[in-house]
Protein backbone atom coordinates (compact mmCIF):
# COMPACT_ATOMS: atom_id res chain seq x y z
CA UNK A 1 0.00 0.00 0.00
CA UNK A 2 1.46 3.12 -0.67
CA UNK A 3 2.10 5.48 1.50
CA UNK A 4 -0.52 8.47 2.31
CA UNK A 5 0.61 12.09 1.03
CA UNK A 6 -0.07 15.20 3.02
CA UNK A 7 -0.67 18.96 1.91
CA UNK A 8 1.39 21.21 3.96
CA UNK A 9 -1.78 23.65 4.89
CA UNK A 10 -5.29 22.73 5.21
CA UNK A 11 -7.55 22.48 2.55
CA UNK A 12 -9.48 25.71 0.98
CA UNK A 13 -12.73 24.57 2.54
CA UNK A 14 -11.64 23.57 5.72
CA UNK A 15 -9.81 26.80 6.21
CA UNK A 16 -12.70 28.99 5.17
CA UNK A 17 -14.80 26.78 7.55
CA UNK A 18 -12.42 27.10 10.11
CA UNK A 19 -12.41 23.64 10.76
CA UNK A 20 -9.27 20.64 11.48
CA UNK A 21 -8.20 19.57 8.18
CA UNK A 22 -6.33 16.02 7.53
CA UNK A 23 -4.49 17.27 4.60
CA UNK A 24 -4.65 14.26 3.12
CA UNK A 25 -3.80 14.62 -0.55
CA UNK A 26 -5.97 14.19 -3.04
CA UNK A 27 -8.74 14.52 -0.69
CA UNK A 28 -8.48 15.19 3.07
CA UNK A 29 -11.11 13.35 5.58
CA UNK A 30 -13.96 16.03 5.31
CA UNK A 31 -14.19 16.69 2.07
CA UNK A 32 -14.12 13.11 1.34
CA UNK A 33 -17.23 12.53 3.62
CA UNK A 34 -19.15 15.33 2.21
CA UNK A 35 -18.22 14.81 -1.56
CA UNK A 36 -16.68 18.24 -1.81
CA UNK A 37 -14.38 18.59 -4.06
CA UNK A 38 -11.05 19.37 -2.53
CA UNK A 39 -8.90 22.18 -3.24
CA UNK A 40 -5.06 23.43 -2.03
CA UNK A 41 -3.10 26.11 -2.28
CA UNK A 42 -1.10 26.35 -5.18
CA UNK A 43 1.59 26.72 -2.88
CA UNK A 44 0.63 23.29 -0.91
CA UNK A 45 0.47 21.34 -3.86
CA UNK A 46 1.91 18.25 -3.38
CA UNK A 47 3.88 16.05 -6.40
CA UNK A 48 0.93 14.16 -7.06
CA UNK A 49 -1.46 16.92 -7.67
CA UNK A 50 1.01 18.67 -10.01
CA UNK A 51 1.21 15.46 -11.66
CA UNK A 52 -2.19 15.20 -11.80
CA UNK A 53 -2.14 18.68 -13.11
CA UNK A 54 0.20 18.60 -15.95
CA UNK A 55 -1.73 15.55 -17.09
CA UNK A 56 -5.00 17.74 -17.75
CA UNK A 57 -3.11 20.08 -19.54
CA UNK A 58 -1.23 17.39 -21.62
CA UNK A 59 -5.00 16.54 -23.04
CA UNK A 60 -6.12 20.16 -23.56
CA UNK A 61 -3.21 20.76 -25.45
CA UNK A 62 -3.36 17.10 -27.25
CA UNK A 63 -4.04 17.96 -31.32
CA UNK A 64 -4.89 15.90 -34.17
CA UNK A 65 -3.81 12.85 -31.60
CA UNK A 66 -0.19 14.09 -30.76
CA UNK A 67 0.19 15.45 -27.19
CA UNK A 68 2.76 17.01 -25.64
CA UNK A 69 3.66 13.39 -23.59
CA UNK A 70 3.64 11.33 -26.76
CA UNK A 71 5.93 13.87 -28.92
CA UNK A 72 8.51 14.58 -25.99
CA UNK A 73 8.04 11.58 -23.54
CA UNK A 74 7.88 12.42 -20.59
CA UNK A 75 6.63 15.65 -18.77
CA UNK A 76 9.51 17.89 -20.54
CA UNK A 77 11.61 17.02 -23.53
CA UNK A 78 14.78 18.27 -21.55
CA UNK A 79 15.36 14.91 -19.53
CA UNK A 80 16.82 13.54 -23.19
CA UNK A 81 17.09 16.61 -25.38
CA UNK A 82 20.76 16.55 -26.38
CA UNK A 83 23.41 18.99 -25.29
CA UNK A 84 25.93 20.68 -27.82
CA UNK A 85 29.60 19.11 -28.65
CA UNK A 86 30.90 21.53 -26.04
CA UNK A 87 29.54 24.11 -22.98
CA UNK A 88 29.17 27.47 -23.97
CA UNK A 89 31.65 29.45 -22.50
CA UNK A 90 31.08 31.17 -19.78
CA UNK A 91 33.88 34.17 -19.77
CA UNK A 92 32.25 35.55 -23.46
CA UNK A 93 29.75 37.05 -20.82
CA UNK A 94 31.41 37.06 -17.52
CA UNK A 95 35.25 37.55 -18.60
CA UNK A 96 35.95 38.46 -22.21
CA UNK A 97 40.09 38.41 -21.13
CA UNK A 98 39.76 34.50 -20.71
CA UNK A 99 37.70 33.43 -23.77
CA UNK A 100 39.07 31.80 -26.95
CA UNK A 101 37.20 31.67 -29.88
CA UNK A 102 35.06 28.44 -30.67
CA UNK A 103 34.81 26.42 -33.40
CA UNK A 104 31.90 27.68 -35.49
CA UNK A 105 29.65 23.90 -35.25
CA UNK A 106 31.06 23.51 -31.11
CA UNK A 107 27.82 24.34 -30.06
CA UNK A 108 25.82 22.70 -32.48
CA UNK A 109 27.04 19.12 -33.24
CA UNK A 110 25.07 17.00 -31.18
CA UNK A 111 22.89 13.89 -31.83
CA UNK A 112 19.97 12.15 -30.13
CA UNK A 113 18.08 8.74 -31.35
CA UNK A 114 15.29 9.70 -29.67
CA UNK A 115 14.93 13.20 -30.92
CA UNK A 116 14.89 12.35 -33.82
CA UNK A 117 12.41 9.39 -33.85
CA UNK A 118 10.08 12.17 -32.26
CA UNK A 119 10.94 14.22 -35.13
CA UNK A 120 10.64 11.48 -37.39
CA UNK A 121 6.72 10.76 -36.21
CA UNK A 122 5.94 14.03 -38.00
CA UNK A 123 7.56 13.65 -41.16
CA UNK A 124 7.89 12.45 -44.36
CA UNK A 125 10.20 9.62 -45.23
CA UNK A 126 11.02 11.64 -48.25
CA UNK A 127 12.82 14.37 -46.13
CA UNK A 128 14.17 15.69 -50.22
CA UNK A 129 10.96 15.75 -51.84
CA UNK A 130 9.81 17.96 -48.26
CA UNK A 131 12.90 20.04 -48.81
CA UNK A 132 12.14 20.47 -52.58
CA UNK A 133 8.56 21.75 -52.10
CA UNK A 134 10.05 24.00 -49.42
CA UNK A 135 12.12 25.45 -52.34
CA UNK A 136 9.26 26.40 -54.94
CA UNK A 137 7.30 28.08 -52.18
CA UNK A 138 8.41 29.90 -49.07
CA UNK A 139 11.94 29.88 -50.49
CA UNK A 140 10.79 32.13 -53.34
CA UNK A 141 10.14 35.01 -50.74
CA UNK A 142 12.85 34.62 -48.66
CA UNK A 143 15.50 32.45 -50.64
CA UNK A 144 17.83 32.10 -47.23
CA UNK A 145 18.58 28.75 -47.55
CA UNK A 146 21.69 27.27 -49.65
CA UNK A 147 19.75 24.26 -52.14
CA UNK A 148 23.18 22.75 -52.20
CA UNK A 149 24.62 22.70 -48.92
CA UNK A 150 20.42 21.63 -47.58
CA UNK A 151 20.55 18.93 -50.03
CA UNK A 152 24.04 18.02 -49.02
CA UNK A 153 23.84 17.73 -45.60
CA UNK A 154 19.94 15.48 -45.71
CA UNK A 155 22.98 12.99 -47.85
CA UNK A 156 25.29 13.23 -45.04
CA UNK A 157 25.58 10.64 -41.99
CA UNK A 158 23.48 12.34 -38.96
CA UNK A 159 26.78 12.46 -36.71
CA UNK A 160 28.18 14.90 -39.58
CA UNK A 161 25.57 17.53 -39.81
CA UNK A 162 24.11 19.80 -37.37
CA UNK A 163 22.30 18.32 -34.77
CA UNK A 164 19.44 21.11 -35.34
CA UNK A 165 18.76 20.13 -38.80
CA UNK A 166 15.83 17.83 -37.40
CA UNK A 167 13.98 21.03 -35.88
CA UNK A 168 14.88 23.04 -39.14
CA UNK A 169 13.15 20.21 -41.24
CA UNK A 170 10.12 20.34 -38.86
CA UNK A 171 9.83 24.13 -39.27
CA UNK A 172 9.41 23.53 -42.87
CA UNK A 173 6.56 20.60 -42.48
CA UNK A 174 5.03 23.34 -40.55
CA UNK A 175 3.92 25.18 -43.70
CA UNK A 176 2.32 22.42 -44.85
CA UNK A 177 -0.53 23.86 -42.21
CA UNK A 178 -3.10 25.82 -44.90
CA UNK A 179 -5.94 26.26 -42.81
CA UNK A 180 -5.37 29.55 -41.09
CA UNK A 181 -7.94 28.74 -38.37
CA UNK A 182 -5.96 25.81 -37.29
CA UNK A 183 -2.45 27.37 -37.36
CA UNK A 184 -2.22 27.93 -34.22
CA UNK A 185 -3.33 24.74 -33.27
CA UNK A 186 -0.98 22.63 -35.92
CA UNK A 187 1.18 19.68 -33.96
CA UNK A 188 3.81 20.63 -36.26
CA UNK A 189 4.09 23.85 -35.35
CA UNK A 190 3.18 23.14 -31.36
CA UNK A 191 6.39 20.63 -31.64
CA UNK A 192 8.56 22.79 -33.63
CA UNK A 193 7.90 25.31 -31.30
CA UNK A 194 8.68 23.38 -28.38
CA UNK A 195 12.24 21.68 -29.74
CA UNK A 196 13.48 25.20 -30.29
CA UNK A 197 12.96 26.47 -26.97
CA UNK A 198 14.55 23.60 -25.44
CA UNK A 199 17.11 23.67 -28.00
CA UNK A 200 18.22 27.15 -26.62
CA UNK A 201 17.75 26.16 -23.17
CA UNK A 202 20.20 23.20 -23.72
CA UNK A 203 22.97 25.46 -25.19
CA UNK A 204 22.67 25.53 -28.93
CA UNK A 205 23.73 28.49 -30.93
CA UNK A 206 23.82 27.71 -34.66
CA UNK A 207 22.63 28.52 -38.07
CA UNK A 208 20.08 25.52 -38.28
CA UNK A 209 18.91 26.90 -35.19
CA UNK A 210 18.43 30.56 -36.09
CA UNK A 211 16.87 29.64 -39.21
CA UNK A 212 14.30 27.49 -37.64
CA UNK A 213 13.24 30.40 -35.42
CA UNK A 214 13.01 32.76 -38.34
CA UNK A 215 10.88 30.27 -40.17
CA UNK A 216 8.68 30.07 -37.13
CA UNK A 217 8.43 33.71 -37.17
CA UNK A 218 7.65 33.88 -40.79
CA UNK A 219 4.81 31.46 -40.09
CA UNK A 220 3.64 33.03 -37.17
CA UNK A 221 3.40 36.52 -39.12
CA UNK A 222 1.51 34.80 -42.39
CA UNK A 223 -1.03 33.36 -40.02
CA UNK A 224 -1.20 36.69 -37.17
CA UNK A 225 -0.10 34.68 -34.82
CA UNK A 226 0.90 37.54 -31.91
CA UNK A 227 2.95 38.81 -30.24
CA UNK A 228 4.29 34.83 -30.61
CA UNK A 229 6.00 36.33 -34.17
CA UNK A 230 7.34 39.60 -32.66
CA UNK A 231 9.11 37.44 -29.73
CA UNK A 232 9.86 34.79 -32.05
CA UNK A 233 12.14 37.21 -34.30
CA UNK A 234 13.93 38.53 -30.77
CA UNK A 235 14.87 35.01 -30.56
CA UNK A 236 15.87 34.40 -33.60
CA UNK A 237 17.75 38.15 -33.83
CA UNK A 238 19.79 37.42 -30.38
CA UNK A 239 20.97 34.14 -31.35
CA UNK A 240 22.04 35.01 -34.31
CA UNK A 241 23.96 38.18 -32.82
CA UNK A 242 25.65 35.51 -30.51
CA UNK A 243 26.40 33.76 -34.10
CA UNK A 244 28.34 36.68 -35.28
CA UNK A 245 26.09 36.90 -38.70
CA UNK A 246 25.05 40.70 -37.83
CA UNK A 247 28.50 41.59 -37.39
CA UNK A 248 31.65 39.64 -38.59
CA UNK A 249 34.48 42.16 -37.18
CA UNK A 250 32.91 42.23 -33.90
CA UNK A 251 32.16 39.15 -33.66
CA UNK A 252 33.83 37.17 -30.29
CA UNK A 253 32.14 33.64 -29.42
CA UNK A 254 33.01 32.16 -32.90
CA UNK A 255 35.76 31.75 -35.67
CA UNK A 256 35.08 33.24 -39.22
CA UNK A 257 32.83 30.27 -41.40
CA UNK A 258 35.32 28.10 -43.35
CA UNK A 259 33.23 28.41 -46.71
CA UNK A 260 32.23 30.67 -48.89
CA UNK A 261 28.74 28.96 -49.24
CA UNK A 262 28.19 28.79 -45.48
CA UNK A 263 29.26 33.14 -45.25
CA UNK A 264 26.53 33.87 -47.89
CA UNK A 265 24.05 31.61 -45.86
CA UNK A 266 24.62 33.51 -42.84
CA UNK A 267 24.52 36.77 -44.53
CA UNK A 268 21.02 36.22 -46.15
CA UNK A 269 19.54 34.72 -43.02
CA UNK A 270 20.76 38.29 -40.93
CA UNK A 271 19.21 40.07 -43.92
CA UNK A 272 15.86 38.14 -43.11
CA UNK A 273 15.83 38.88 -39.76
CA UNK A 274 15.97 42.65 -40.37
CA UNK A 275 13.74 42.59 -43.07
CA UNK A 276 11.23 40.51 -41.19
CA UNK A 277 11.93 43.27 -37.74
CA UNK A 278 11.38 46.23 -39.77
CA UNK A 279 8.41 44.84 -41.58
CA UNK A 280 6.69 44.11 -38.11
CA UNK A 281 7.90 47.82 -36.68
CA UNK A 282 5.55 49.71 -39.23
CA UNK A 283 2.78 50.01 -36.81
CA UNK A 284 4.55 49.86 -33.77
CA UNK A 285 6.63 52.58 -31.80
CA UNK A 286 8.55 49.51 -30.20
CA UNK A 287 12.36 49.56 -30.94
CA UNK A 288 13.79 47.62 -33.27
CA UNK A 289 14.80 43.85 -32.60
CA UNK A 290 17.87 44.04 -35.03
CA UNK A 291 20.51 46.59 -35.57
CA UNK A 292 21.10 49.06 -38.22
CA UNK A 293 23.73 47.25 -41.09
CA UNK A 294 27.38 48.06 -40.06
CA UNK A 295 28.98 50.29 -42.50
CA UNK A 296 30.64 47.81 -44.93
CA UNK A 297 28.00 45.18 -45.05
CA UNK A 298 27.32 43.36 -48.62
CA UNK A 299 24.47 42.83 -50.12
CA UNK A 300 23.25 39.10 -51.17
CA UNK A 301 24.51 37.75 -54.12
CA UNK A 302 21.63 37.51 -57.06
CA UNK A 303 19.33 34.60 -56.69
CA UNK A 304 20.11 32.99 -59.87
CA UNK A 305 23.84 32.34 -58.42
CA UNK A 306 22.62 31.51 -54.95
CA UNK A 307 20.33 28.83 -56.32
CA UNK A 308 22.29 27.02 -58.39
CA UNK A 309 25.18 26.90 -55.59
CA UNK A 310 27.98 29.32 -57.47
CA UNK A 311 30.39 31.67 -56.46
CA UNK A 312 30.09 35.26 -57.09
CA UNK A 313 30.93 38.30 -55.85
CA UNK A 314 28.85 40.58 -53.65
CA UNK A 315 27.78 44.23 -54.06
CA UNK A 316 28.30 46.75 -50.62
CA UNK A 317 24.91 48.05 -49.35
CA UNK A 318 26.52 51.60 -48.99
CA UNK A 319 28.20 52.38 -52.49
CA UNK A 320 27.41 55.33 -54.76
CA UNK A 321 27.37 52.88 -57.74
CA UNK A 322 27.30 49.18 -58.36
CA UNK A 323 30.00 47.35 -60.61
CA UNK A 324 28.93 46.65 -64.27
CA UNK A 325 30.11 42.87 -63.76
CA UNK A 326 27.82 41.76 -61.04
CA UNK A 327 24.00 41.88 -61.34
CA UNK A 328 22.12 42.83 -58.09
CA UNK A 329 18.75 40.13 -57.61
CA UNK A 330 15.52 40.38 -56.01
CA UNK A 331 16.22 39.73 -52.69
CA UNK A 332 19.25 42.19 -52.48
CA UNK A 333 16.41 44.43 -53.55
CA UNK A 334 14.25 43.15 -50.85
CA UNK A 335 17.39 43.96 -48.31
CA UNK A 336 17.68 47.47 -49.86
CA UNK A 337 14.36 48.14 -49.70
CA UNK A 338 13.73 47.02 -45.70
CA UNK A 339 17.00 49.11 -45.33
CA UNK A 340 15.17 52.07 -46.52
CA UNK A 341 11.94 51.01 -44.64
CA UNK A 342 14.19 51.17 -41.29
CA UNK A 343 15.12 54.52 -42.09
CA UNK A 344 11.87 56.23 -42.49
CA UNK A 345 10.74 54.28 -39.43
CA UNK A 346 13.78 56.16 -37.42
CA UNK A 347 12.83 59.24 -39.58
CA UNK A 348 9.45 58.92 -37.86
CA UNK A 349 10.74 58.73 -34.68
CA UNK A 350 12.67 61.64 -34.71
CA UNK A 351 9.68 63.73 -36.13
CA UNK A 352 7.73 62.64 -32.88
CA UNK A 353 10.18 63.23 -30.69
CA UNK A 354 10.62 66.78 -32.07
CA UNK A 355 8.72 70.13 -32.48
CA UNK A 356 11.17 72.21 -35.18
CA UNK A 357 9.95 70.20 -38.20
CA UNK A 358 11.68 71.64 -40.61
CA UNK A 359 14.76 70.41 -39.22
CA UNK A 360 13.73 66.96 -40.48
CA UNK A 361 12.59 68.80 -44.00
CA UNK A 362 16.16 68.12 -45.83
CA UNK A 363 16.21 64.58 -44.28
CA UNK A 364 12.74 63.49 -45.76
CA UNK A 365 13.30 65.56 -49.29
CA UNK A 366 16.80 62.86 -49.45
CA UNK A 367 14.50 60.10 -48.71
CA UNK A 368 11.87 61.25 -50.84
CA UNK A 369 14.72 60.98 -53.45
CA UNK A 370 16.25 57.78 -52.88
CA UNK A 371 12.80 55.87 -52.24
CA UNK A 372 12.20 57.25 -55.82
CA UNK A 373 15.75 55.59 -57.11
CA UNK A 374 14.90 52.75 -55.49
CA UNK A 375 11.48 52.34 -56.54
CA UNK A 376 12.46 52.84 -60.17
CA UNK A 377 15.42 50.44 -60.28
CA UNK A 378 13.02 47.67 -58.76
CA UNK A 379 10.43 48.12 -61.28
CA UNK A 380 12.96 47.71 -64.03
CA UNK A 381 14.22 44.69 -62.51
CA UNK A 382 10.79 43.25 -62.45
CA UNK A 383 10.34 44.58 -66.35
CA UNK A 384 13.71 42.72 -66.98
CA UNK A 385 13.37 39.42 -65.89
CA UNK A 386 12.53 36.34 -67.41
CA UNK A 387 11.91 33.26 -64.36
CA UNK A 388 8.40 34.00 -62.60
CA UNK A 389 10.41 32.89 -59.80
CA UNK A 390 12.54 35.71 -59.13
CA UNK A 391 9.45 38.32 -59.98
CA UNK A 392 7.67 37.00 -56.90
CA UNK A 393 10.89 38.59 -54.73
CA UNK A 394 10.95 41.07 -57.13
CA UNK A 395 7.03 41.91 -56.40
CA UNK A 396 7.77 41.74 -53.00
CA UNK A 397 10.74 44.15 -52.61
CA UNK A 398 8.69 46.65 -54.62
CA UNK A 399 5.80 46.39 -52.08
CA UNK A 400 8.13 47.20 -49.36
CA UNK A 401 9.57 50.17 -51.19
CA UNK A 402 5.73 51.27 -51.30
CA UNK A 403 5.60 50.98 -47.74
CA UNK A 404 8.30 52.91 -46.90
CA UNK A 405 7.02 55.53 -49.29
CA UNK A 406 3.94 55.93 -47.84
CA UNK A 407 5.02 55.74 -44.49
CA UNK A 408 6.89 58.86 -45.32
CA UNK A 409 4.50 60.60 -47.40
CA UNK A 410 1.91 60.29 -44.71
CA UNK A 411 3.79 62.09 -42.46
CA UNK A 412 3.95 65.19 -45.06
CA UNK A 413 0.64 64.98 -46.68
CA UNK A 414 -1.52 66.70 -44.59
CA UNK A 415 -2.91 70.13 -45.36
CA UNK A 416 -2.43 71.65 -41.83
CA UNK A 417 0.75 72.95 -41.22
CA UNK A 418 3.15 70.45 -39.96
CA UNK A 419 4.77 72.20 -37.34
CA UNK A 420 3.66 72.48 -33.63
CA UNK A 421 5.08 75.66 -32.62
CA UNK A 422 4.17 79.27 -34.35
CA UNK A 423 6.49 80.14 -36.97
CA UNK A 424 5.61 80.38 -40.74
CA UNK A 425 5.59 77.77 -43.12
CA UNK A 426 8.66 76.97 -45.28
CA UNK A 427 8.80 76.28 -49.15
CA UNK A 428 10.14 72.94 -48.84
CA UNK A 429 7.27 71.94 -46.42
CA UNK A 430 4.50 73.17 -49.32
CA UNK A 431 6.78 70.87 -51.69
CA UNK A 432 7.08 68.25 -49.61
CA UNK A 433 3.31 67.93 -49.34
CA UNK A 434 2.65 68.31 -52.77
CA UNK A 435 5.48 65.44 -53.25
CA UNK A 436 3.42 63.43 -51.06
CA UNK A 437 0.50 64.14 -52.13
CA UNK A 438 1.18 62.58 -55.75
CA UNK A 439 2.96 59.77 -54.38
CA UNK A 440 0.20 58.42 -52.00
CA UNK A 441 -1.93 59.25 -55.27
CA UNK A 442 0.26 56.95 -57.85
CA UNK A 443 0.68 54.24 -55.53
CA UNK A 444 -2.39 53.60 -54.66
CA UNK A 445 -3.88 53.54 -58.02
CA UNK A 446 -1.15 52.59 -60.33
CA UNK A 447 1.92 50.41 -58.64
CA UNK A 448 -0.32 48.48 -55.73
CA UNK A 449 -3.12 47.29 -57.67
CA UNK A 450 -0.67 46.30 -60.84
CA UNK A 451 0.74 44.38 -57.73
CA UNK A 452 -2.59 42.87 -56.85
CA UNK A 453 -3.58 41.68 -60.00
CA UNK A 454 0.18 39.44 -59.89
CA UNK A 455 -1.60 37.37 -57.18
CA UNK A 456 1.07 35.80 -55.62
CA UNK A 457 -1.06 35.84 -52.06
CA UNK A 458 2.22 36.23 -50.45
CA UNK A 459 2.02 37.31 -46.90
CA UNK A 460 4.75 39.64 -46.45
CA UNK A 461 2.78 42.23 -49.03
CA UNK A 462 -0.36 42.18 -47.14
CA UNK A 463 0.36 45.35 -44.61
CA UNK A 464 0.95 47.34 -47.58
CA UNK A 465 -2.24 45.85 -49.38
CA UNK A 466 -4.18 47.30 -46.62
CA UNK A 467 -2.92 50.41 -46.12
CA UNK A 468 -2.93 50.98 -49.85
CA UNK A 469 -7.31 50.12 -49.48
CA UNK A 470 -7.13 52.76 -46.78
CA UNK A 471 -5.82 55.30 -48.69
CA UNK A 472 -8.32 54.15 -52.10
CA UNK A 473 -11.05 54.48 -49.54
CA UNK A 474 -9.97 58.22 -48.62
CA UNK A 475 -9.78 58.69 -52.46
CA UNK A 476 -13.36 57.34 -52.88
CA UNK A 477 -14.97 58.99 -50.30
CA UNK A 478 -13.07 62.50 -51.38
CA UNK A 479 -13.99 62.23 -54.90
CA UNK A 480 -15.47 59.51 -56.07
CA UNK A 481 -13.23 58.78 -59.00
CA UNK A 482 -14.52 55.89 -60.87
CA UNK A 483 -10.38 54.65 -61.32
CA UNK A 484 -10.15 54.45 -57.32
CA UNK A 485 -13.31 52.51 -57.10
CA UNK A 486 -11.25 50.05 -59.34
CA UNK A 487 -8.11 49.95 -57.82
CA UNK A 488 -9.44 49.16 -54.29
CA UNK A 489 -11.21 46.34 -55.84
CA UNK A 490 -7.99 44.95 -56.99
CA UNK A 491 -6.47 45.47 -53.59
CA UNK A 492 -9.15 43.57 -51.83
CA UNK A 493 -9.87 41.12 -54.00
CA UNK A 494 -5.85 39.93 -53.37
CA UNK A 495 -6.46 40.37 -49.65
CA UNK A 496 -9.58 38.05 -49.96
CA UNK A 497 -7.54 35.65 -52.22
CA UNK A 498 -4.47 36.03 -49.61
CA UNK A 499 -6.68 34.88 -46.92
CA UNK A 500 -7.46 31.54 -48.40
CA UNK A 501 -3.98 30.51 -46.93
CA UNK A 502 -2.53 32.66 -44.86
CA UNK A 503 -4.40 33.89 -41.85
CA UNK A 504 -2.65 37.87 -41.60
CA UNK A 505 -5.48 38.84 -44.50
CA UNK A 506 -8.59 37.89 -43.20
CA UNK A 507 -7.11 39.89 -40.08
CA UNK A 508 -6.36 43.17 -42.25
CA UNK A 509 -10.13 42.46 -43.83
CA UNK A 510 -11.97 42.46 -40.64
CA UNK A 511 -10.10 45.95 -39.92
CA UNK A 512 -11.37 46.93 -43.82
CA UNK A 513 -14.26 46.40 -42.36
CA UNK A 514 -14.61 47.68 -39.02
CA UNK A 515 -13.54 50.93 -40.79
CA UNK A 516 -16.69 50.53 -43.33
CA UNK A 517 -13.76 50.54 -46.46
CA UNK A 518 -15.63 46.97 -47.76
CA UNK A 519 -19.09 48.86 -47.87
CA UNK A 520 -17.44 50.72 -50.44
CA UNK A 521 -17.36 48.13 -53.20
CA UNK A 522 -18.39 44.60 -53.81
CA UNK A 523 -16.37 42.00 -54.40
CA UNK A 524 -17.98 38.33 -55.09
CA UNK A 525 -16.16 35.20 -55.31
CA UNK A 526 -16.22 34.40 -58.48
CA UNK A 527 -13.97 37.33 -59.14
CA UNK A 528 -17.06 39.90 -60.45
CA UNK A 529 -17.30 43.20 -58.51
CA UNK A 530 -19.89 45.81 -58.13
CA UNK A 531 -19.66 49.98 -57.26
CA UNK A 532 -21.05 51.26 -54.40
CA UNK A 533 -20.84 54.70 -54.21
CA UNK A 534 -20.75 56.22 -51.07
CA UNK A 535 -23.23 59.18 -50.10
CA UNK A 536 -20.07 61.21 -49.54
Amino acid sequence: MPPKVYASQACRACRRLKRKCTREVPTCALCYRLGKNCEYAETAASDSTISTRLSHIEQILHVDGVSPSRSLPGISPAAFFPRPAEAFPLPFFLDSEYLSPQGLNSLSWSQNPQLHQVVAEHLDDDRVALCEEYLKTVHKWLPIVSRKRLLNELNSDPAEVDGCLAIFLLCIKAFSTKDGECAKTSSWYLLARSLCSEAESAGFVSLRLVQSLVLLAVYELSHAIYPGAYLTLGRASRLGILLGIHDRKNNQLFKPAETWTLREEQRRTSWAIFLLDRLMNIETNLPFTVPEPVQDELLPINDEDWDEGKIVPSEPLFTLSFSSLTAVGSFAKMCQAAHMLGKVLSHRASKRSLQDVGSLLPEAVALHSALSALHLSIKEYISGTTSSDFSISGIISLSLCCSAQLLLYNMYGCNEPLVLIEQSRIAMETEMQSVSLHGIKSISFDVMPAIARANIECPLITQCLYHVATECAWFVREDHEPQMYSALEDVVRELKSTGEKWRIAMEYLALLQQAGVLSLITVDTDGSSTLTPSSG
